[in-house]
């Protein structure tokens, strides 16, 4: 049987999600006054409210192969650095990278990357594990993702326009390098798929797709998975009261602001005399929050810059920066995290934030037999090698892991003396709190030898798994 190592418990989990019929995109300046838009876009917008819930808010469980990995910062600029998250793509079990070289030779003499749709539909519909790349069955559709709606435009970025992506699901891929008749890691920025043929114009951040003189390309199919940093969270934090003053309201104080009860009386009234009513509104806040934005001016940008770096010396420390040291390209692990659908970008499905990482003792890009149980090749453009029986042992061997994972309690809160939290124990399952009972036992307390430092249970211990 495979060795595990460690848990890694990314400590990073700011965000929530929301269901599908609630998901709102952030108001335009016309709708609403900016004061209103930048709070919402801020503290609910980037903190979750992006988040579609794919499993009502619960968490998913992954087993696959390190294909990628997306720094903190990766190619964001200014505010859109904001977001500090770690990422890392996964290719998900039992495919492993080379099973991907069947795609190749291509015969049109202008493409050299393999159509990334095409490769993600094969995994999805021969893989045990690829429906975590798709939608959960729903009556209710997905909202529309930003590459379709052009939102959240203002005040986060300049208005998109309509993409190519196959909306609402489009996903992720990673682009492996084909050379000596395998593919090769070359550290290829993993992107939302359409943006592998779009082609960059204007103010495109992304980078162009390499090029016919660079040979040929395969977009490996991946799950995103993302650790949180605390940037967001730290930056709303320290904006929110100044965010209140702006709206005309007490920092701190629960109830509407005098610009949402305005907004909230002329959506009654009739029209056109509610659009009216409705642009005085936002005249009115835009006002009030420009007054106080002005003679708070330093203030607001101290607090601001302080955030900022506070939160990513914070992460660097304690959050992103150990769990990025961990994880590398080829690295076989188990990731449980909350399963959700991110309409930021082109609509895609990811464990976000990743709770928890278990790596396993094999190879770099080796899968153990319990997750790739048969002997012949995996070809993902028909599910050839995956027999009934391996598909049936593959499942069973990822609910068995995932479960276990699942009872694994939280990490000890530094605060308590290296021990849980109240709120943490409260919080734990019935198997976590069985598995957390089973670790305090008097006879599991060893830290040397059970032989040296141990003692015997006074009846039938119930053991560890």
């Amino acid at each position: 049987m495979v060795d595990f190592g460690p848990v890694i418990t990314p400590p990073g989990q700011y965000t929530h999600c929301v269901d599908r019929k609630d998901y709102c995109d952030v108001p335009s300046p016309l709708q609403v006054g900016v004061p209103s838009t930048l709070k919402f876009l801020l503290c609910e917008y980037l903190l979750g409210g992006k988040l579609v819930c794919l499993s009502g808010g619960g968490d998913q469980c992954a087993i696959g192969t390190v294909a990628g990995l997306e720094a903190v910062g990766a190619g964001k600029e200014g505010l859109d650095a904001l977001d500090n998250d770690f990422s890392f793509n996964l290719l998900l079990a039992p495919f492993q990278v080379q099973d991907f070289v069947g795609y190749l030779p291509l015969s049109h003499p202008d493409t050299n990357i393999v159509e990334p749709h095409r490769v993600r539909d094969d995994a999805v519909k021969h893989g045990p594990l690829g429906y975590l790349m798709v939608d959960s069955p729903n009556p209710q559709p997905l909202p529309r993702p930003v590459d379709q709606s052009g939102a959240p435009g203002w005040p986060d970025d300049k208005s998109q326009p309509k993409g190519k992506a196959t909306w609402p699901v489009d996903g992720y891929g990673v682009l492996w390098h084909y050379a000596s008749y395998h593919l090769h890691d070359k550290g290829q920025e993993g992107d939302n798929l359409h943006k592998l043929y779009d082609q960059p114009s204007g103010g495109a951040k992304w980078a162009a797709p390499p090029g016919p003189d660079t040979g040929w390309w395969v977009p490996l199919p991946v799950l995103h998975c993302e650790c949180e940093g605390s940037r967001i969270f730290f930056v709303c934090q320290a904006m929110d009261p100044f965010l209140d003053l702006m709206q005309g309201k007490v920092p701190g104080s629960s109830g509407p602001s005098p610009g949402e009860v305005c907004h909230a009386t002329a959506h009654k009234l009739p029209w056109p005399l509610n659009v009216v009513v409705n642009a005085v509104c936002t005249i009115a806040e835009d006002l009030i929050g420009l007054a106080v934005a002005a003679a708070l001016a330093p203030v607001i940008a101290a607090a601001f810059g302080a955030a900022w770096e506070a939160a990513q010396a914070f992460d660097d420390l304690f959050i992103t920066g150990p769990v990025a040291k961990q994880i590398h390209v080829g690295d076989v692990v188990l990731v449980q995290g909350r399963w959700d659908w991110d309409a930021g970008h082109s609509g895609h499905t990811e464990l976000h934030p990743v709770k928890a990482i278990v790596k396993l003792t094999t190879p770099p890009q080796v899968l153990p037999p319990e997750i790739r149980p048969g002997t012949a090749d995996y070809d993902p453009t028909s599910g050839n090698g995956i027999s009934p029986a391996d598909r049936a042992a593959i499942r069973a061997t990822h609910e068995r892991w995932c479960r276990l994972l699942a009872e694994s309690p939280p990490p000890p809160d530094p605060r308590q003396g290296g021990g849980l939290s109240p709120a943490q124990v409260a919080s734990m399952t019935p198997g976590q709190l069985a598995v957390w009972a089973a670790q305090n036992r008097p006879e599991n307390s060893w830290t040397t030898h059970p032989l040296l430092d141990g003692c015997a249970p006074d009846g039938p211990s119930p053991g560890l798994h």
